[in-house]
Parts: structure tokens; C-alpha cells; sequence
């Protein structure tokens, strides 16, 4: 008995002497610890349980990953910290899922995304601009700068596009000449008509961005030669099918209040929301471009208009000729417009929330102040899945059945 009660004496000695080791460490740390590092170890711990007391909402379950964390959250919630009710049944079918840009209804439940240069909010639903130019938004002009030629810009016609507020829209030049109307998606790509590029090298192409008159230099012209050109393999001249092609640019443009691209949609956005919306927006110089004779509505000033979509039976009825799915139509089958549709090429462009996103570009249509007026679109919903392949694999893409012109 003697004996054993000698080691546990030995035994609590050596606990003692533990913890007197312990302490003496934790006092050197603390000498040696600035205030800087201490306020440091504060923070951690006060955001670690603000974290815990998120995490904790709603039943939710979260994993670390890496320095941030991931939540499966309860049936009805969503969010990054499941703090947001949601009612999941509809998915994307009902207000585009609540979600600011894309609605993705193919899983379990559905999730929300955003276009490059976005981020998804916390609440799981909005995007978040992370970069100066985000796709698709107009810059606010600065405070204090000349205004006086916007405000000539809005009188003169009505109808004129004040600098800044169509930034997507380009100008293809064709040996130094106004050729067509284009739409700049990428610092680097452009979409315009295929007929417009079918068969022309990309030496004798120039895009011209932050082009406001033609007839002046406004001082905000970015001109960039071309560098590849590529056409939808299912182009054809006759019939206007697939109507789409791409610019590569030999350098990224500079993105300004005046330079900004449009976002592209999904196919499902565009079938889903975009498609369904009732008017649309269209500019260009009108037959200031191209082959045909200026007319009385043309200006050396980018113009705009608001179009609705028309039904293609409609168009087809009135034009006597056939649409097919990868075509829109747009515009007034009555009635007298004095606005002209725009160059071919050109962008039509859809407001989704606070968002621009490209819907059609121009492919041919009845002209500038004729009795009806209405104009053929290639249909981005049936193409735009040929477009971000041929961007993203512009040599050796699979839709890529055609060599660059």
C-alpha cells in the first residue's frame, strides 16, 4: 500500500510539473506575443463564433474547406449560411428561381450562377460585380464632366444613343470602310452576321469600339485589326440559316464607360426569360453601312430603338419566307417607324433585371421609314452554345467543322 501511494504522489508530482512547464511556455509566449499578434488571436476567435452561430442556422450542415466552409442546408433554405426561405418545387420555372442571372434546374434542387466577372451573393440568388466593367452594365458618368453633348445627343432626332449607353455595340470596317454593325462580348471577340465576314480575310477586317459619329473623331475610338475570323458551319447564304459569326481580335480592347461588353445567356435563360420579354432594344447607323443607298433616316450618329418580338408565322406570312428555329423576328408589321433597324450585325440586347444580355444580332430585314417595318435576327437561344465553344476552342472545337475564313 506504502508503495502505491508513493507513485501516485510521484505520479500528481509529475502532472504538477507538466502544468508548471505548460504555464512557464505560455508566459514566454505571451512576452514574446505583440499587441498586433494578440489582437489577432481576438479576432479569430470572435469571427470563428459568428461563423458557428451561421453554420448553426437552420439546421444546416457544414464541412470546412480549405479556409472557408460549405453548407448543405434543409429542404426550404439556401444561402451560404441557409438563412434565406426558399420554396424549391418550381426550380427555374418560376421567376427564373429567384436568381439574379443564370437558374440551373437540372439537379436535385436548383442552383443559381452568374455570368464572368460576377460573384455569387451569400444569399445564393445575387450576383455581385468583381470587376471595374462588368458585362452587361452601363457606367454611370462622372459627376462634374461636360455634359453638353449628351444633351444634344438626346434632342437631336429623339432617338440617339447618348455616349455610354449602348457600350457593347462595335463598327466592322471592311478595307478601311463602314461595313457592318457588331456586338463585343469578350475584350478580345465580337459577334457579328455571318454574311457580313463569309469570305473576307481577317487582314482586311477592323473593329472600331467607342464609335459614336461616324463622321468625327469623338475622341473614344479603340481600332483593333482582326485577327481570326469564324462562321457558324450551319450558315447558309441563301436562306440566312444561322446567321452568326465571330471576330477574334489581334489585342483586347480597353473596357471604358464606352467600351463594355454584353453578357451572353444560357440557352435556357434565353428560351426561359429573355425570349419572353416584350420589348428589346436595337442600334446601328442604319444604312449609313453596308452596300445599300442612304437614305432620309440615316445619321453619322448611333441611333437606338425599341422593338417587340414577333411571332414567326407572323413574319414568315409577311415576308413570304420561311424563319427557321435559329431565326427571330422583331419590329412593326404596320404603321410607319421613323427609326431605321440598325446595321446587320447589330446587337439586339434584352434589360433581364439589371442586366444586358444579347438575344439576336441583325441579319437582314425591310429597311430604314417603310409602311411596316420589322427586321430578321439570328437567334442567340439556338447559337450561343456554338459561340462559347468556338471562344473557348477557336481552332479545335467540335462545332468547329470549317476552317477560319
Amino acid at each position: 500500500e506504502r508503495q502505491k501511494e508513493t507513485e501516485r504522489d510521484r505520479g500528481r508530482d509529475r502532472g504538477r510539473d507538466r502544468e508548471r512547464q505548460r504555464e512557464r511556455q505560455r508566459e514566454r509566449r505571451r512576452e514574446t506575443d505583440t499587441e498586433e499578434d494578440r489582437q489577432v488571436k481576438i479576432d479569430r476567435k470572435t469571427r470563428r463564433k459568428k461563423e458557428r452561430g451561421r453554420r448553426n442556422r437552420n439546421n444546416g450542415t457544414c464541412v470546412y474547406v480549405g479556409t472557408s466552409y460549405e453548407c448543405q442546408c434543409s429542404e426550404g433554405f439556401e444561402g451560404r449560411y441557409c438563412q434565406t426561405v426558399f420554396e424549391d418545387s418550381l426550380k427555374c420555372l418560376y421567376q427564373n428561381g429567384l436568381c439574379d442571372q443564370f437558374c440551373d434546374g437540372s439537379g436535385e434542387r436548383r442552383r443559381c450562377s452568374c455570368s464572368e466577372g460576377y460573384q455569387l451573393a451569400e444569399d445564393g440568388r445575387s450576383c455581385i460585380a468583381q470587376v471595374e466593367f462588368p458585362c452587361g452594365q452601363l457606367v454611370p458618368e462622372e459627376p462634374g464632366l461636360n455634359q453638353t453633348d449628351a444633351v444634344q445627343t438626346r434632342v437631336v432626332g429623339g432617338n440617339h444613343c447618348p455616349p455610354g449607353e449602348c457600350p457593347r455595340r462595335v463598327l466592322v470596317q471592311l478595307n478601311g470602310n463602314s461595313h457592318c454593325g457588331g456586338v463585343l462580348v469578350r475584350p478580345d471577340w465580337v459577334i457579328t452576321a455571318a454574311h457580313c465576314i463569309h469570305g473576307n480575310s481577317p487582314d482586311n477586317l477592323t473593329v472600331v469600339a467607342g464609335e459614336q459619329n461616324l463622321d468625327v473623331d469623338d475622341g473614344t475610338e479603340q481600332r483593333v485589326p482582326v485577327s481570326m475570323v469564324m462562321v457558324h458551319p450551319g450558315f447558309l447564304m441563301a436562306t440566312g440559316d444561322s446567321d452568326v459569326g465571330l471576330l477574334q481580335l489581334l489585342h483586347p480592347l480597353i473596357l471604358t464607360r464606352v467600351v463594355v461588353p454584353v453578357c451572353l445567356p444560357t440557352r435556357a435563360l434565353a428560351e426561359r426569360e429573355l425570349l419572353q420579354v416584350r420589348y428589346h432594344s436595337v442600334s446601328g447607323w442604319g444604312q449609313r453601312t453596308g452596300a445599300g443607298p442612304t437614305s432620309a433616316a440615316s445619321s453619322p450618329v448611333l441611333r437606338r430603338m425599341t422593338v417587340p418580338l414577333i411571332q414567326n408565322s407572323q413574319c414568315s406570312q409577311r415576308a413570304q419566307f420561311n424563319l427557321t428555329g435559329t431565326m427571330l423576328c422583331a419590329g412593326y408589321l404596320q404603321g410607319r417607324q421613323e427609326s431605321c433597324r440598325g446595321d446587320d450585325g447589330s446587337p439586339l440586347v434584352t434589360l433581364f433585371g439589371s442586366t444586358h444580355f444579347l438575344t439576336g444580332v441583325v441579319a437582314w430585314g425591310q429597311g430604314c421609314a417603310q409602311p411596316g417595318y420589322y427586321g430578321l435576327y439570328a437567334n442567340m437561344a439556338a447559337l450561343v452554345d456554338w459561340v462559347q465553344e468556338a471562344m473557348k476552342n477557336p481552332k479545335t472545337g467540335p462545332l468547329m467543322d470549317q476552317k477560319p475564313v
